[in-house]
């Protein structure tokens, strides 16, 4: 198929094939969904315009939280107040980073050693996921027994929201709310310019921030994962359409025939991932996916 805007003349099977992949590595690993996006772009469709890639890679990353956040909100595992500040921060910081981006990211050139740091970035990530080996203390921490807690209600099939997030107290200075009968707290000003600084990272280079912003809210914020997947997939939502509206803003036409198919696959690999993950080996999947983005890496810093 003949693809004006893109410029490229690509097979319908193997644009649904790309998508079904992104969609199935985001649905799996939880990262690495617009880096891949962006590298079927520019090293397999050969797209050479940067900033065409940059927003169809976050488009690609969207269908994901389109689909995932009623869900999670019906479970009643959103921290909305969280959401809305860190997807305030990255309002601000999407539409600074595209802006800029738009100028100074613009030449194939210049974007791919700047795009092979942030693989190499989520290669490391990957890796330390893989090696470190975090065991349990015999004295469980407050996160882990709100997760404790969550999972036993599952397992009892009675109403989640009896146990999911519900907010205590919010001011400027102290944001307090309870989930799995555990309370957490923290200042809402650490995730508003959190935030924003990764929104700036991301949109400039046509990424989600998931893989950022998860291991903010886990290691820094130190909260649930069972919290953590729906407020940060709202709080990506928020930003990536900002980034995307921002770029057509600045005068970039995306192809849209392009992208529909792209986001058919996204789809149905999205759809397949949960469903086959389970028999595949955890750090098996990671492994692999960190030497492709190594050998990208390389690749896009002329390296090889």
């Amino acid at each position: 198929m003949v693809f004006d805007v893109a410029g490229i003349t690509i097979p319908l099977w193997l644009l649904l094939a790309w998508g079904g992949l992104v969609g199935f590595v985001f649905s799996t690993v939880g990262a690495a969904g617009g880096i891949l996006a962006s590298v079927g772009m520019i090293s397999v469709f050969g797209i050479e315009n940067p900033n065409l890639v940059k927003p169809m890679a976050q488009a690609m990353t969207l269908v994901t939280p389109l689909i995932a956040v009623p869900m999670y909100m019906r479970q009643c595992r959103v921290t909305y107040r969280l959401a809305l500040l860190l997807g305030a921060g990255g309002i601000l910081g999407s539409l600074l980073g595209s802006t800029l981006s738009h100028s100074w990211l613009s030449d194939m050139q210049v974007f791919k050693p700047v795009f092979a740091v942030l693989v190499f970035f989520i290669a490391a990530q990957l890796a330390w996921q893989i090696f470190h080996s975090s065991t349990r203390s015999r004295v469980l921490t407050r996160t882990m027994r709100a997760a404790e807690a969550f999972e036993r209600q599952v397992k009892s099939g009675e109403n989640l929201c009896e146990i999911g997030v519900e907010c205590l107290q919010y001011s400027f200075s102290r944001f307090v709310f309870r989930f799995g009968e555990e309370e957490f707290s923290f200042n809402p000003w650490l995730p508003l310019f959190t935030g924003m600084g990764i929104a700036v990272l991301s949109s400039a280079l046509g990424v989600g921030g998931g893989f950022l912003l998860v291991p903010f809210m886990s290691i820094v914020m130190r909260l649930p994962m069972f919290v953590i997947a729906g407020t940060s997939a709202l709080a990506i939502l928020m930003h990536s359409v900002t980034s995307i509206s921002n770029y057509v803003r600045l005068g970039v036409e995306l192809d849209y025939p392009m992208l529909g198919i792209l986001l058919l696959g996204v789809m149905a690999g999205s759809a397949i991932g949960p469903a086959v993950s389970k028999f595949i080996p955890e750090n098996g999947l990671r492994g692999f996916l960190c030497v492709v983005l190594v050998l990208i890496g390389f690749r896009y810093t002329g390296l090889f």
